[in-house]
């Protein structure tokens, strides 16, 4: 909805009026804003006028300090963050740890830590992504993502306990905030937020940004050619946020395209994109002294998004098969659903073929597609062998000694049952052997090969990364493939795939418990299985 009716935007205009006129920036900011706004700014005056605010400043040397900035070292005074990060960085920390006090006085705390969580996550999300894309807007998409939402702030102060009732019922139903806004008001509260910078002269580039987060469906496309890197990188992250602080999951389809225009991105690219704004938000979240929603891992969210994703693609698949018996549509359905699944759920440099056509004899069936929840339900269900997590826990000290990281993959039989039912028990378990011995031979003297749990194999790869972790269970599948295609032409032996899933950490603490290592290797396993098997899923413990 581009436009509102006047009524309406009489309605926005009288909120932005009370706003302006109950909630202005702190002096200082006001100052700020003032003095880096000449031609000639006095790096100096700059310093002495944050230093009267010695709240703000402690908040600037803490944000400065942090991992989010990454500086080589400690900064302890405003004269060494203007050395090292510039005028501009240091304005927008001053901006972004300026919101009235006012706008919070209040405001019951269930709703100022959602507040917080949608700020915060948009904010270091913003940044995150304008890296990955090759910007170099981060500081100020981080200021525009801290900023976008205070028209919450405002509606929270003047609506009280219904709008908050609101938030939850549009959480509960995984509704679109901004869509049930102007459905319910006329208006979302970004347009407010956008006015309220507005009044404040904010810098232009932080206002445009806002501005361009419009109220879409989540499937709507993310039209962003005409846009700045500012706010392109604003608009994804507000999409990244609705999946990540709102589990609105079903906006990541149109995120995966967005951001695909850009550069190339596939699941691992998203999910460490997750785990670093998880443990960024909360860096964040301490330095600004702010409480934020308990709330599940973002990595498990973005894995349950892709597995919703892969389903929908290949439900879309069986639809047109469904009502086209030509055996030649068929096959092309399932060859576009396999390369959408592939563009969003496999890593970039697996080949993008069409799926081979099945055997006549066999029933052309839909993948299993898992959710996080299913996927621990399954590792429940998985009594790991002691002397395996006995094992493990040796390599994993010794790792951790030598301050090196260590991987888990753990790997199954796809169709388990189906073999079993079909080739008999003897046979099944002559075949489990033969991959036993095959995956040795694959992984050779980098790691060690053995039975986990019942049809699982554990490899140990002491000394591995996460990526190349990745890269040997993508030898296993492929290997174990081209093995079990070869048996199958030589004595007609039915054919094989496995599925793989890969855990990494890149320093285990002293107390790290190794069945976590072993748990989270499994939970990806149960993924790559229910996503169609033949493949790898992956995590990295942080």
């Amino acid at each position: 909805m581009t436009s509102q009716p006047a009524a309406e935007t009489g309605y926005i205009q009288q909120f932005v009026e009370r706003a302006s006129s109950l909630y202005s920036l702190p002096a200082v900011a006001m100052e700020v804003l003032e003095i880096t706004g000449r031609p000639s700014i006095d790096a100096v005056q700059v310093k002495d006028c944050i230093e009267r605010d010695p709240a703000l400043t402690i908040k600037i040397l803490r944000a400065v300090n942090s991992p989010l900035f990454g500086l080589s070292r400690q900064v302890s005074d405003l004269h060494q963050a203007l050395a090292l990060l510039g005028m501009k960085p240091l304005k927008l920390l001053v901006l972004g740890f300026s919101l009235p006090r006012e706008m919070l006085d209040g405001v019951e705390a269930d709703s100022l830590r959602r507040y917080w969580s949608i700020a915060l996550t948009k904010a270091v999300a913003a940044r995150e992504i304008a890296g990955f894309l090759g910007y170099r807007n981060g500081d100020e998409a981080f200021i525009a993502g801290l900023l976008a939402d205070i028209g919450m702030l405002v509606l929270m102060q003047d609506l009280g306990t219904p709008y908050a009732h609101f938030i939850r019922k549009t959480d509960e139903e995984e509704a679109s905030l901004l869509e049930m806004e102007v459905g319910t008001l006329g208006f979302d509260h970004i347009v407010l937020s956008s006015r309220l910078l507005t009044h404040w002269k904010l810098p232009t580039g932080i206002i445009d940004a806002v501005s361009a987060i419009k109220p879409l469906p989540f499937a709507a496309p993310l039209e962003l050619e005409s846009h700045s890197e500012t706010a392109r990188s604003l608009v994804l992250a507000d999409r990244l946020s609705d999946i990540l602080a709102g589990k609105r999951l079903a906006a990541l389809p149109a995120l995966v395209t967005a951001v695909a225009k850009y550069g190339p991105a596939d699941l691992a690219d998203f999910e460490q994109l997750a785990a670093r704004v998880e443990a960024k938000v909360k860096q964040l979240a301490n330095v600004m002294r702010v409480h934020i929603d308990d709330q599940a891992s973002y990595s498990e969210i973005m894995l349950t998004a892709y597995a919703r994703l892969s389903e929908a693609s290949m439900d879309a698949a069986l639809d047109v098969a469904r009502h086209d018996p030509d055996e030649l549509e068929l096959h092309e359905a399932w060859r576009e659903a396999k390369e959408l699944t592939s563009a969003v759920a496999s890593f970039r440099d697996r080949p993008r073929s069409a799926a081979p056509a099945p055997p006549p004899s066999v029933p052309k069936q839909a993948p299993m597609v898992a959710t996080i929840e299913t996927a621990k339900a399954f590792t429940k269900n998985i009594a790991l062998d002691e002397s395996s997590v006995a094992r493990l826990d040796v390599e994993v000290q010794s790792c951790r000694q030598m301050r090196k990281p260590i991987s888990v993959l753990q790997l199954t039989l796809d169709r388990y049952d189906d073999l079993l039912l079909h080739a008999g028990p003897d046979e099944l378990v002559q075949t489990w052997q033969l991959v036993e011995k095959a995956v040795s031979a694959i992984i050779g003297d980098a790691g060690s090969c053995f039975v986990s749990a019942d049809a699982v194999l554990m490899v140990v790869l002491p000394l591995h990364d996460r990526m190349q972790a990745v890269e040997t269970a993508k030898r296993l599948v492929t290997g174990i493939r081209s093995w079990a295609q070869a048996r199958a032409e030589i004595g007609g032996a039915a054919p094989l795939t496995i599925s793989v899933g890969a855990a990494a950490i890149a320093l285990a603490p002293k107390n790290f418990r190794s069945q976590e290592l072993a748990d989270a290797a499994t939970r990806c396993m149960e993924v790559a299985r229910r996503c169609g098997g033949d493949g790898v899923k992956s995590i990295e413990i942080l």
